[in-house]
């Protein structure tokens, strides 16, 4: 459906309609009308319905972006991410501040506000949960040294399963510096290589 050729037909009805209204007799048009009217009063409740859900979609999507937990886990790499989940599209921009306007303006343009705030609620979300024996700084930094212990395939198995955020607060608790552009992959490879020495030192002075 064109959407704008119905907006173009209804305005030129409209005007001939209000030319001629004075002038209109007859049953057969008074019936088509009715049932005109009829079929605009349910296209009307149908477009407000939809312009209200993409108003709150839009409203959420703003809120999730200023959100504390959007200042905590935001980063370049979950846009990107949730770009591509949600329009299969790149995020060219790599500052967060640049990414973040290029990831509201492709989604407002493809009117899916709503999935966007459902994937960054949701990020959020995974991103603050603290598996059991993480919940405070010395218990990080004890699942760190036991990271450091596992073998090769043990370790990239064990980090496949965890969340973005769970990386970023293992590392986060264990010291080891990182920005909003890295990646999990990259921090997947810090944590390895200083897991490994936080497990020797421990070895090493017992």
């Amino acid at each position: 459906m064109n959407y704008q050729d119905l907006a173009t037909r209804l305005t030129q009805l409209s005007d001939r309609l209000s030319k001629h209204s004075e002038k209109i007799e007859g049953d057969a048009v008074a019936r088509a009308a009715a049932k005109l009217l009829a079929q605009l009063n349910s296209f009307e409740e149908h477009l407000d319905s939809f312009l209200a859900s993409r108003k709150s979609g839009e409203l959420m999507l703003e809120t999730f972006l200023r959100s504390p937990a959007a200042k905590k886990h935001l980063s370049v790499e979950i846009l990107k991410k949730g770009l591509r989940e949600i329009l299969g599209k790149r995020l060219k921009s790599e500052d967060l501040s640049a990414a973040k306007k290029e990831f509201v303006e492709l989604v407002h343009a493809k009117e899916k506000a709503a999935q966007a705030a459902k994937f960054l609620k949701e990020t959020f979300a995974a991103a603050a949960h603290v598996e059991p024996g993480g919940k405070d700084k010395a218990s990080l930094q004890k699942e760190f040294a036991r990271l450091g212990t596992l073998a090769d395939d043990e370790y990239l198995n064990e980090i496949g399963e965890r969340t973005f955020g769970e990386l970023r607060r293992l590392a986060a608790a264990s010291g080891i510096k990182f920005t909003d552009k890295t990646t999990k992959e990259r921090l997947a490879v810090l944590v390895r290589r200083y897991s490994r020495r936080a497990a020797v030192n421990i070895a090493t002075a017992a």
